[in-house]
This record gives C-alpha cells, structure tokens and sequence, in this order.
C-alpha cells in the first residue's frame, strides 16, 4: 500500500474522529470551565450601537496589529490567511470538488471556483504539467474575469508560501533568544506541516517532479496526509486561536461591548 491509498483509506476516519475529539475537549473548556463573576445592569442600546459594537470588536484589533508589527500583518494575516489558505481551501476548484464529494451541498458555490493557474483548470491526473491550455496567453473563463491573473492556484500558494515561510523564519529569532526551556515544538509543527501542505499541493498540481503516475500520487499522497496531520492537532495548536477561539472570542465581545453601551 502507496502513502496515497494509506492517506485515503485507511486516515480520513482517525482525522475526523481525533478532530472531533479535539475540538469538544477545547470547547468544552469555554463552556464549562470558566469563572463566573458578578453581572452587572446593562443598560440599554439601539440596533445600530449594536452593529458598531460587532464592528468595533474586529476592527479595533486588526488597526492595532498594523501599527504595531506592519509585516507581521502583512505577511501573516494578508499573505497568510486572506490571500492564501482560506481561499485555496475552500474556493480552489480541486478542493471544491473534493468537499462536494464528502458534502454534495458545497457544489452551489463551484461558479465561484478558482483555477490551479490562469490559463488552465483542468482537473485531470493525465495532463501534462501546465500550462495545459492549447494556447499559453489564453486566460481561463471564470467569473472572476480580470482577477483570474491573481486568483488562480499558482499565485495564490506561492503567497501562502511566502507568507508562512516568514512566519517560521521570524520565530526562530524570537524563541532562541528567549529560554530555551520556553520554547515550545507546536509553536513550529503547525507551520511546517502547512508549509509542506502548500509546497507538496503545488508539486502535486504541476506533476512534479515528474509527470509519472507513481510519483504524482505519492507528492499527492503526502499532500493528502501532511493536511490529515494538520486537521488533527489543529485544536492543540495555535491555528485554534484564528479558526475558532479568535471568531467566538470577538463575537462574545462584541456582546460585552454592546450590554455595556460601549
């Protein structure tokens, strides 16, 4: 058995079990282990203080990161997350179809795909590395017109790649010249896997390093697995804090924000 069939077959169920485990364990902590204190009287507030107190909860921490660390939000938050992982995630034609498979409702939002490259989506093992297209300067028809330029796969993973090899590189420096009793492996593991995530998909996607069938479904393989990997200790590791922790964390403030009249 190939690393490819290994990840496929026998790896999707332990992801999914180990995920869910994870995950209620960390949200059983927000719901059952926390202190009560003294509630005070709320007073009173119109929709529209209650609109700007949701606004004010995720705008205010986002202007203060850009003051603060400029390339730590440009390359983390921008590069990281808005331009690379979460719209090749889920809008990448590829995992569009993959997510269809386990969820058959996801298609609705195929029209939205984004192609592997700008001149070229196919989604076929047997094709040559790209640009596939029997013309290379003619652009893939996709309802992003224009932005098809930048929204394509290509693009999109070489900024992810930029983006989360900055983040590794900038830890390093900041965790050795701390004690070293501090420094923690999940602070790097996440990063890494989703380094070789970004790295082996983009292999994967241009047959490399070669087009051979064997070889294609082993990169393939370790790009399926590296990700299984990552889905399971992602509620141990920091990436929680963005995915989950970060959303409850700014709505519940922004509720706090709102019965106070802040």
């Amino acid at each position: 058995m190939g690393i490819y069939e290994f990840s496929v077959y026998n790896m999707m169920l332990p992801t999914i079990f180990i995920f869910v485990l994870g995950m209620t364990y960390r949200l059983s902590k927000y719901l059952f282990l926390f202190k009560r204190t003294p509630q005070p009287i709320w007073r009173k507030t119109s929709l529209l203080h209650k609109v700007l107190a949701l606004v004010k909860a995720f705008i205010f921490p986002i202007w203060a990161s850009i003051k603060r660390t400029k390339i730590t939000f440009v390359t983390g938050i921008f590069l990281l997350h808005f331009l690379g992982v979460i719209p090749l995630l889920f809008l990448l034609s590829h995992h569009i179809a993959w997510w269809s498979y386990y969820f058959p409702p996801y298609s609705l939002l195929q029209p939205l795909a984004i192609p592997t490259s700008a001149t070229s989506s196919a989604l076929t093992v047997t094709s040559p590395v790209t640009p596939t297209s029997t013309m290379p300067q003619s652009f893939v028809n996709t309802i992003w017109g224009p932005l098809t330029v930048v929204l394509n796969g290509d693009v999109l993973a070489i900024i992810a790649i930029i983006g989360t090899s900055f983040k590794l590189l900038e830890k390093f420096p900041k965790k050795f010249k701390e004690d070293l009793s501090r420094i923690r492996i999940g602070d790097f593991t996440a990063l890494i896997l989703l380094l070789a995530i970004l790295v082996s998909g983009y292999m994967a996607t241009h047959h490399l390093p070669s087009s051979d069938i064997d070889t294609y479904k082993t990169v393939l393989g370790i790009h399926i697995l590296t990700s299984e990997v990552l889905v399971m200790i992602l509620p141990f590791t920091k990436f929680f804090h963005f995915v989950f922790s970060y959303w409850y964390g700014k709505l519940h403030e922004a509720y706090e924000m709102w019965r106070r009249g802040l």
